[in-house]
């Protein structure tokens, strides 16, 4: 009966019909049946396969793979598969039958280096069957919910074993690797099997959940246990992966394609720990990637994802932060790239879109998340020639805000940690280039931000000014850059934030008695005063508290406070203490929120001084390291 229709194109609804039958009679007949007919019926199947009918097509591969064919049959069925499964219109056809699990069962028949080309076009299946609308709830012209079948056909391809067998075919390529150069067919083969794991990764584990909203019998979310099992296969493929992305160095393309899976990858904390292990391996493949790369376009790509992944576990994992700090050769290999992009048009975009602004925000966001650490955080200070990069970096990102924010948190970091005794030794070294030999040039960029009116950057940074002035030097330098009156236009602005971080770094510089006078003539005291009575009014504890510690470092050591602050300024910010520390009214009999009790232990002691200064017991206020 099929046979009459052998070498068929075009068919009509009834034609399309009445072949479906015999296909799904068939289907049943055959389904784990060996007999010496099955070349006939494989005969009689493959005289169909130019037919214009996806329904056809795809009963024509489920019969092939349900007589569990090998070698080139198999690679013929999962080519027809991968030829209806790229039109996400037909993924309906594939709710309604077993050829998700038969195509499961037909790859764990294959090897991925002697049944590569079976593997090529299987696993091409999976990846648009379980990616072809990234999750979303888009809908077809037939009215199916398409994101909604991707994640049921992810579901399904998980609950048959396909991450298992995504191991072990990853596994065999790597021991393969090893010893051989990969080439040709085995090397397509990692690329689509690592893009189908990518694909299956972020609709399965990621939206697994939405799955048991569905009603079909197929839709069903997994158990837990099911569910574990899968997230623990995947898992495993990280170090494999890894391993991969490092042995395809000559191979650009499928490196940046197992490195956009480790992207996905990355966004899963089971997946990031593992990646965590690795961090200085990818710090070394990071790079390769410039040696590699033909144009600075070509290599925008793997770094931006690279870039994210290691951003992604730096942010995690403490131990990815050290190891990735104690190996030259990644720490080296990262300031290279960044050195690198940070000479070139930021603007300068690959066909995808990755700019070279996207890349050194990756590439920061990684050295900002870095120096959360310590020990990090005050090696990489000292290092060459970072200070140069990201004082490059600054004075060329003015307009480009995520970049700006980004270079703003790693200075914040690694001024944080920066220790300004050290440049009081004689024993101390400054390396050419490193945050602590650049710390004046970025403090006078800095300034000249946040001077600027509408630069949405200027909270962050006052925020690194505030680290950057407990040393003697850069408060030099900022009084140099006219910084007293830009404090004046920061702390008298209408934004809550800026006003605080500004009043941050006021509480450095009015350590220096060389700052008192200036500040006095820009009206400072006033200034401070309104803040506090701000802060106490809006309930606002660590701008109150703030605004005390700067009265506080005003008046340090002063000779006389009704002369440095004045009978009606004294009585104002008495005014507004008394009401910030009265707790009963403030709280109810309630507990204090902990913000408050920070502002009560500094407001209390500058109320009691000032009380006593009314009381004609005029002394100066003693320094306190806790208000410093």
């Amino acid at each position: 009966m099929l046979k009459a229709y052998s070498g068929l194109k075009d068919c009509d609804e009834s034609t399309t019909a009445y072949i479906s039958a015999i296909l799904h009679e068939l289907y049943v007949r055959v389904k784990n049946f060996k007999g010496s007919w099955r070349g006939t019926v494989l005969g009689a199947l493959y005289g169909l396969v130019e037919a214009s009918s996806s329904k056809i097509l795809l009963l024509v591969a489920s019969t092939v793979l349900a007589m569990n064919v090998t070698g080139s049959n198999l690679t013929g069925a999962c080519k027809l598969v991968f030829k209806i499964a790229r039109n996400e219109n037909n993924d309906n056809l594939f709710m309604d039958s077993d050829v998700p699990e038969l195509l499961v069962d037909g790859l764990g028949r294959a090897s991925p280096i002697e049944d590569s080309e079976a593997c090529i076009y299987g696993y091409g299946a999976v990846r648009f069957l379980t990616g072809s609308s990234n999750g979303a709830n888009n809908t077809t012209a037939n009215g199916s919910d398409v994101g909604n079948n991707v994640r049921s056909l992810a579901v399904r391809l998980a609950k048959h074993g396909l991450c298992q067998l995504m191991v072990l075919h990853l596994k065999m390529i790597n021991e393969i690797a090893s010893t051989t150069q990969l080439a040709g067919s085995p090397l397509h083969a990692l690329f689509q099997l690592s893009g189908a794991l990518r694909t299956l990764a972020g609709n399965y584990c990621v939206a697994v959940p939405s799955a048991c909203h569905l009603s079909n019998r197929h839709h069903q979310r997994p158990d837990k246990k099911d569910e574990n099992e899968d997230i623990a296969q995947i898992e495993q493929a990280v170090p494999l992966l890894v391993r991969a992305a490092e042995m395809c160095i000559k191979e650009p393309e499928v490196q940046a394609n197992i490195i956009r899976t480790l992207s996905v990858l990355s966004e899963r904390a089971e997946c990031c720990e593992r990646l965590a292990v690795a961090a200085s391996r990818l710090g070394i493949l990071l790079g390769s990637i410039m040696q590699t790369s033909q144009t600075v376009e070509k290599g925008l790509a793997t770094c931006n994802r690279l870039g994210y992944i290691l951003g992604n576990v730096m942010a995690r994992w403490d131990t990815a932060r050290n190891q990735f700090y104690c190996c030259d050769v990644s720490c080296d290999a990262l300031l290279a790239t960044l050195e690198y992009y940070a000479n070139k048009s930021f603007a300068l975009k690959n066909q995808m879109g990755d700019s070279v602004a996207q890349v050194l925000t990756k590439l920061i966001r990684i050295l900002a998340n870095m120096c959360v650490n310590g020990d990090v955080g005050y090696g990489m200070s000292r290092r060459s020639p970072l200070g140069e990069i990201l004082l490059n970096i600054l004075l060329k990102s003015t307009e480009l805000e995520e970049l700006l924010f980004a270079t703003l948190g790693a200075l914040h970091n690694l001024s944080y940690y920066y220790e300004p005794s050290d440049t009081d030794g004689a024993s101390y070294q400054m390396h050419a280039g490193s945050i602590a030999e650049r710390m004046k040039d970025i403090c006078g960029t800095l300034c000249s931000i946040l001077g600027s009116d509408h630069n949405p950057a200027r909270s962050e940074v006052a925020r690194v000014l505030g680290n950057m002035t407990r040393n003697t030097a850069t408060r030099q330098t900022f009084s140099e850059e006219n910084g007293m009156k830009i404090l004046k236009q920061c702390l008298t602005s209408k934004n809550d934030e800026l006003m605080v971080t500004s009043c941050g770094v006021l509480v450095n510089i009015l350590g220096d008695w060389s700052s008192r006078v200036p500040f006095h003539e820009i009206d400072g005291p006033t200034i401070l005063r309104r803040l506090l009575h701000r802060g106490v009014n809006n309930r606002d504890w660590i701008m109150a508290g703030i605004a005390c510690q700067a009265i506080w470092n005003y008046l340090i050591d002063t000779s006389d406070i009704m002369k440095s602050l004045g009978h009606v300024e004294i009585d104002f910010i008495c005014g507004a203490l008394a009401d910030g520390l009265d707790e009963d009214n403030l709280f109810g009999g309630k507990e204090p929120d902990i913000f408050w009790e920070d502002f009560a232990t500094v407001a209390t002691d500058l109320w009691e001084r000032l009380q006593m200064c009314l009381s004609n017991g005029n002394s100066p206020c003693e320094s306190s390291d806790e208000y410093v």
